[in-house]
């Protein structure tokens, strides 16, 4: 999948400017020259990188107090969207100095929201926020798919962009973060990856290709799995996962390669927001008001994606007659800049070959799930019980690993299941950081 070279001559010629690099007072254009650097070709056999590796110019915005987000592109290639984006949330002694850390952790975004729109939605209070001014670098990745306009019409170069383009793009992201964290005075360390949603099973993706690298070779020190699972050993889920990829298969083979679900989810978003009370101009909500329509795409997510029994991003409340009335946990104006905040299009392919993972036919033709066994890092499985909560735990147990830690936040009885914890609550909630983010730094913390 990701092809490493064996030449370990030229990532040793590499060390010395690697080292002289670490030493240099930071700012901005150290910081663009440490991003630029990283994706020099002699460097690159160190790295891991493929194919081309250009690094644009930094942005910077202050986010809460003295912690600030780095922001910039790699281009991984020569097609208009082959562009990722790099993120870094960090603790500044001043501007453009980032305090040196030990632990460091990059997160990888699932479906439809980019890493801004997924975790920093609300600026001053978001788990990165959180863990940088309790001394973690975060780091974090836009997978490419995220830069396509929503003015794009031509979706050709989504036609091979699967679980392994993320998970390529994803080893990149992870190469530049420890190079930058190594330019700028933090070592080489291999560091943490955190994957919510489809990140997660992106990240057992790449950790899968991982364990077959050279000794010495890996970016990945622990791994935390955020309400996911890539395998599961319940036959009606695993039927819906076989179901759901036929159907998939059936629309690739029809030409149609995007999916457009981020369409909707901002549209709603923005409705929510300008208009609240004006009717749902949206078909599939025919008799909602638009505040009504937003809500139940948090509320009700499985009446449009059904992955596990009464999956909701946000757990909430309904009227006499079954509409959507409000949200338990999140507060409603957060959930609806968060659905505003959608990528437009992603590759249908990705979803597709999760369900073939999922569906776990051994003659399936996907490959990122035959070396599950090997991977041996410490895992922190954190699950809502109204999103894949419990359901995520036995992909874990297909794992080489000796150190497992799970945490499900449960606060309703199975037959509530409706009212539980969502998928985004762990991350939007008004008390995610007692009951989400502070277990995720403690673990990170002990690692």
């Amino acid at each position: 999948m990701i092809k490493r070279s064996a030449i370990l001559l030229a990532g040793l010629l590499a060390l010395p400017a690697l080292a002289a690099a670490a030493v240099q007072p930071v700012d901005n254009a150290t910081l663009q020259k440490s991003a630029t650097r990283a994706c020099q070709r002699a460097e690159r056999v160190l790295l891991g990188f493929a194919g081309e590796c250009v690094a644009s110019s930094i942005q910077r915005r202050v986010l809460s107090g003295d912690v600030a987000e780095y922001s910039f592109d790699i281009r991984t290639g020569a097609g208009p969207y082959d562009v990722i984006g790099i993120h870094r949330v960090v603790r500044e002694s001043a501007p453009f100095q980032p305090v040196k850390t030990d632990q460091a952790v990059l997160a990888a975004h699932g479906d439809i929201w980019g890493f801004d729109a997924a975790f920093v939605s609300n600026p001053a209070q978001n788990l990165p926020v959180f863990l940088a001014q309790n001394g973690v670098d975060v780091w974090g990745i836009d997978f490419r798919w995220t830069r396509v306009p929503a003015t794009e019409t031509d979706f050709s170069s989504f036609r091979n962009w699967g679980v392994e383009t993320d998970a390529r793009d994803l080893y990149v992201a992870l190469g530049v973060a420890r190079a930058v964290r190594l330019y700028t005075g933090n070592g080489f360390d291999s560091i943490h990856l955190l994957g919510w949603s489809r990140g997660g099973i992106i990240s057992y993706a790449y950790l899968n290709a991982e364990t077959q690298f050279p000794g010495g070779f890996t970016n990945v020190t622990g791994f935390i799995p955020v309400d996911i699972y890539l395998k599961t050993d319940v036959p009606e889920l695993q039927k819906g996962a076989c179901d759901r990829a036929a159907a998939g298969r059936v629309e690739l083979g029809n030409g149609n390669f995007a999916s457009q679900n981020g369409v909707l989810v901002s549209t709603l978003g923005f409705l929510a927001l300008t208009a609240p009370n004006d009717p749902s101009p949206v078909p599939l909500f025919p008799g909602f008001t638009n505040r009504q329509a937003a809500l139940f795409v948090g509320e009700a997510t499985f009446a449009l994606a059904n992955p596990v029994p009464f999956y909701h991003f946000t757990g909430g409340t309904f009227d006499a007659n079954g509409l959507p009335s409000g949200l338990l946990y999140t507060d409603e104006t957060s959930f609806f800049q968060f659905e505003l905040g959608a990528s437009p299009f992603q590759p249908l392919l990705e979803i597709v070959e999760s369900d073939v993972a999922a569906c776990d036919n051994p003659n399936d033709g996907v490959a990122f799930d035959d070396h599950l066994g090997e991977i041996d890092v410490p895992v922190l499985y954190v699950g809502a019980g109204g999103g894949f909560g419990e359901f995520g735990v036995y992909t874990t147990t297909l794992l080489g690993s000796t150190d497992v830690t799970t945490h499900i936040v449960d606060l309703t009885p199975d037959e509530a299941r409706l009212f539980d914890y969502g998928h985004a609550d762990l991350f939007l909630a008004d008390d995610a950081q007692t009951r989400v983010w502070q277990p995720i730094l403690s673990w990170i913390q002990a690692h």
